[in-house]
């Protein structure tokens, strides 16, 4: 933007809640970018400055304006139909669009190109962002809650979830008094407005101060002098209790803690969206802590970890929330990832829990031999003498590629697909690996020989 800015490009930064106006606006100043702000009664409106922070249902209202050359789009997966209809109709404007969860269907049809710059893991490595310390902490039984669009409906969530109020209040004075000793500035996701405010005033009866934001608030300027005390280091807010209004790209970069009490049964984009919210990085703080009250961790588990590593390889594929995901148990032995004495979410192959020091017990083979196991004929087997050339998944991996390009023509979607579907044959699982940053590498004559044997027993299968 300050390149478009010294060049007098006429730019538009375009995001749809009220109050990342004023945060992308405070950032631009913070690195001296001059500009103007399109919204409704705001104060900086400066309509000669050719860079714009635009709140997008304010453009709607009163139209994009005529000599735009650049849109930048924020929380671009939220697709909203004329911020759509203004791309497709005018084809010489340069679009940028920016968001972590490119999963919405179509998104392929309006931007040309997916640049995933890098990973979660990586800014994680990196200390862009901060890691996660989660609980799968007591949630509300949602069995047999009635579904509106794919998601629970909002008034079985507040009627189960009135049943936990006080378990989430008493695990985060918990666990907050364990991992920092003190109440810690707090982030709560509610499942509604009516059930936010059951939240906060269950907080706020133990004598914590938090305060809620929703779509139902009227009045700009007291949501604006809640936000800016919460901002401040000292602030008199403990936590801001939020249904959907904080999802999206609200940062306050001193959030220790994040609450989610809210169950998604689809909604992938959404978890990873709330996760974000406590991630950025602050000084002293070396993570954050995450109380699950909804389930979405240990139901996401497989995705988080998959997008967290890899990323996302592209916007034609199936989106992560089209499907539904089965309940799990979490303790271990059944659902394999949480301490079965405080909950806290395990690393796969940790020996013991980091939280409360519980050993874990021993489990399977496959598990004392990470990536010293293989599938023959649908047994675990251990990767060793005829089957060595098994035993270094990266390797394999990376054979795979190569073979699937062979095959399919360079074509890499297909060849990703072909490469998983051969790894998830031979070892159980789906490479954690994204293609584009794959490195192919020859495919040795045995393992050609295996999986064109694979292949055989598929096709044979098949024609039974």
């Amino acid at each position: 933007m300050s390149e478009a800015r010294k060049l007098g490009t006429r730019t538009a930064f375009v995001v749809d809640r009220v109050n990342l106006v004023d945060q992308t606006s405070a950032l631009l100043d913070r690195y001296g970018i001059d500009h103007g702000v399109i919204q409704a009664g705001h104060w900086r409106r400066r309509s000669y400055e050719p860079l714009q922070v635009c709140s997008v249902q304010t453009l709607e209202k009163r139209g994009f304006f005529p000599d735009l050359q650049l849109l930048i789009v924020d929380e671009a997966h939220c697709m909203r139909k004329q911020t759509i209809a203004l791309i497709k109709n005018t084809p010489r404007l340069k679009v940028l669009g920016l968001t972590a969860t490119p999963f919405t269907k179509g998104m392929g049809d309006v931007y040309d190109e997916l640049v995933n710059v890098t990973t979660t893991n990586k800014l994680i490595a990196e200390r862009f962002l901060v890691p996660l310390n989660i609980y799968a902490a007591v949630k509300p039984n949602m069995d047999g809650a009635n579904v509106v669009a794919g998601e629970w409906a909002d008034a079985d969530i507040e009627k189960r979830g009135r049943e936990i109020l006080g378990d989430i209040v008493s695990e985060w004075q918990s666990k907050t008094h364990q991992h920092f000793g003190r109440p810690v500035k707090t982030i709560v996701f509610a499942a509604s407005v009516a059930h936010g405010a059951e939240l906060c005033g269950a907080f706020n009866a133990q004598g914590y101060n938090f305060q809620q934001l929703s779509y139902r608030d009227t009045n700009d300027d007291a949501r604006r002098e809640i936000i800016a005390e919460f901002r401040k280091p000292d602030s008199l807010i403990t936590g801001l209790v939020s249904c959907e209004v904080l999802t999206k790209g609200f940062d306050v970069p001193d959030v220790l803690c994040g609450v989610g009490a809210r169950p998604y049964r689809k909604s992938f984009s959404s978890h990873i969206q709330q996760l974000g919210r406590v991630m950025r990085p602050s000084e002293g703080k070396e993570f954050a802590l995450w109380l699950d009250h909804g389930g979405n961790v240990v139901r996401f588990w497989d995705d988080h970890q998959d997008l967290f590593e890899n990323g996302v390889s592209t916007l034609a594929g199936d989106s992560p929330d089209k499907k539904t995901r089965k309940e799990s148990k979490v303790e271990e032995g059944e659902g394999k990832i949480c301490c079965s004495k405080c909950k806290f979410v395990l690393a796969p192959r940790a020996t013991f829990c980091p939280a409360c020091g519980h050993e874990r017990k021993q489990r399977s083979l496959i598990e004392t031999l990470p990536g010293a196991m293989v599938l023959i004929d649908g047994q675990p087997r251990p990767a060793t003498g005829q089957r060595a050339f098994l035993a270094n998944r990266n390797d394999v991996w990376r054979q795979l590629v190569y073979l699937g390009l062979a095959r399919k023509s360079g074509d890499l979607e297909e060849a990703r697909r072909f490469a998983q579907r051969q790894y998830k044959t031979i070892y159980g699982d789906f490479a954690r690996k994204n293609i584009g940053s794959t490195e192919p590498m020859e495919i040795s004559a045995e393992l050609h020989g295996h999986v064109k044997r694979n292949l055989i027993r598929w096709q044979r299968g098949r024609a039974q």
